[in-house]
């Protein structure tokens, strides 16, 4: 059994300052139906505290959260207004911001929005890093597009059986939209259970496979029931010998 992962990958612009301090999004990486955009900030200069807006489209995308990835910092964020994000960051030490070994300063977790698949695009604007004694760089905006297509199913689907009829296994294809615990048991006409193909945790993915040989069972009709979530369905298999 195993789920391949679709990921997406885009490049992103830099935000190239003044000096020579920049700040830009990392590389996009979407899989699990969600992403990772990393705002990363490289300088020669001292670091001492961050200020930006982060704009997305929020009919297509959905921020699930954001967190500083360096210790010893205060970050904090807002979105009063949809799709619109105010984050601020600095030490309450009033120390330089460590910028040694780290691949970005904040991680934002996206998904797509519900229905939503296509290209949607991520900015960064009015970004201002903070210098010793409160000197300050201002920047140029910058943004990335984020393509949703190939990313993981939107629903959770039992696909066809095959072969159907068989003699003696079968393989059993599915998807998961989301985690969550997944049960694919086999009955037999009369409604008892004869086979557990798969019984526990797993992550959404596409192409998921269980095949179930069923050598030892009479022909004649059998039930596969695979339940995940608010998620049942329900496929007939012929077993001809």
């Amino acid at each position: 059994m195993k789920a391949t992962k679709l990921i997406a990958t885009v490049t992103a612009l830099s935000l190239v300052f003044a000096g020579t301090a920049k700040v830009s999004m990392n590389d996009v990486s979407l899989s699990s139906a969600k992403g990772n955009v990393d705002l990363v900030v490289e300088s020669s200069q001292g670091v001492y505290g961050l200020q930006f807006d982060l704009k997305y489209d929020p009919t297509q995308l959905t921020l699930n959260g954001a967190e500083a990835a360096i210790n010893d910092v205060t970050f904090d964020y807002a979105e009063n207004t949809p799709g619109v994000v105010r984050g601020l960051m600095f030490s309450m030490q009033g120390k330089q911001l460590n910028l040694d070994n780290i691949s970005s300063f904040v991680n934002f977790d996206f998904s797509p929005a519900q229905g939503f698949e296509g290209k949607a695009t991520v900015s960064f604007d009015d970004v201002i890093l903070a210098g010793e004694n409160g000197t300050k760089i201002s920047a140029s905006s910058s943004s990335v597009v984020v393509d949703t297509n190939n990313m993981l199913p939107i629903k959770t689907a039992l696909n066809a059986s095959y072969p159907n009829p068989f003699n003696p296994s079968t393989t059993i294809n599915y998807d998961l939209a989301v985690d969550g615990y997944v049960s694919i048991l086999v009955y037999d006409a009369l409604g008892r259970e004869v086979a557990t193909l798969f019984s526990g945790d797993q992550v959404a993915g596409t192409n998921y496979q269980v095949t179930w040989n069923a050598a030892d069972q009479a022909s004649g009709a059998y039930f596969l029931r695979m339940t995940a979530g608010n998620y049942t369905n329900t496929q007939k298999l012929m077993l001809v010998k």
